[in-house]
């Protein structure tokens, strides 16, 4: 890292994913982060940084101005290393992209993001896939997009929400919501019920921004299907809007 600091060139995209730098390696990059004043781009993608290591990105992306996208997945971090990050999200309104999937962060880790995302941040990707959240932590997703006005895109695929899970979903998507665009919840065992709630909260919000729902890969049949398809058909009779549904 010493030499890249050292680099005259303006260094905008750096991937070092798949290095095992772990978060003895992190700390150097910590201080990269600190001093850099062209990159735009960091992927840490599988290189067992652990809570850690994610601590110290997290500390040094507090001075950073300029990294929008940020990609932690596959890091071994858990709720520890996610509050981190999240505390990060209070002063960082750089960063509009933030991957973290296949990190076992829980409901615990995932209660951290929302409770700063409802009022902080300027976050527009968020992406959450096989992040082991459950039911509990769809609650607190659920809660955060009544408030949150900057994600567009939403990942959260492979979090065993289960129908459960889908139905708090759609009790927020009834509420406004103007920035949500992607929502994937595919990978998630949502059944019938999961299926007919989204469809019924498409039909009851006209002003919800949605216009991409990924639902493959779950175990809904001929019934979920229908509901869904009749959503998405109401939605363009009475407003004009296509969205995209997926299964």
């Amino acid at each position: 890292m010493s030499a890249l600091s050292a680099h005259k060139g303006k260094i905008t995209v750096l991937d070092i994913g798949n290095n095992n730098i772990t978060s003895e390696g992190s700390l150097y990059v910590a201080e990269f982060i600190k001093v850099t004043k062209s990159l735009r781009w960091l992927s840490l993608y599988m290189d067992d940084v652990g809570d850690e290591g994610a601590e110290k990105v997290a500390d040094a992306l507090k001075q950073n101005k300029t990294i929008s996208t940020m990609d932690f997945g596959g890091n071994n971090i858990h709720s520890r290393g996610v509050t981190a990050i999240a505390e990060t999200l209070k002063e960082n309104e750089v960063l509009t992209t933030l991957e973290l999937s296949y990190n076992p962060i829980g409901p615990e880790g995932v209660k951290a993001l929302c409770d700063v995302l409802k009022f902080n941040g300027k976050l527009q990707t968020l992406k959450l896939g096989w992040c082991q959240i459950g039911v509990s932590g769809a609650e607190f997703v659920a809660d955060c997009l009544k408030y949150n006005t900057t994600l567009s895109t939403l990942d959260l695929r492979a979090n065993g929400l289960g129908d459960d899970g889908a139905i708090c979903l759609a009790r927020s998507l009834k509420i406004i919501n103007e920035s949500l665009k992607s929502l994937d919840l595919g990978f998630n065992e949502i059944r019938d019920d999961g299926a007919f709630a989204l469809a019924q909260a498409l039909k009851a919000n006209e002003d919800l921004a949605v216009t991409s729902l990924m639902l493959a890969n779950n175990f809904f049949g001929k019934f979920g299907q229908v509901a869904l398809t009749e959503a998405r058909d109401h939605v363009y009779e009475m407003s004009g809007k296509e969205i995209d549904i997926y299964y």
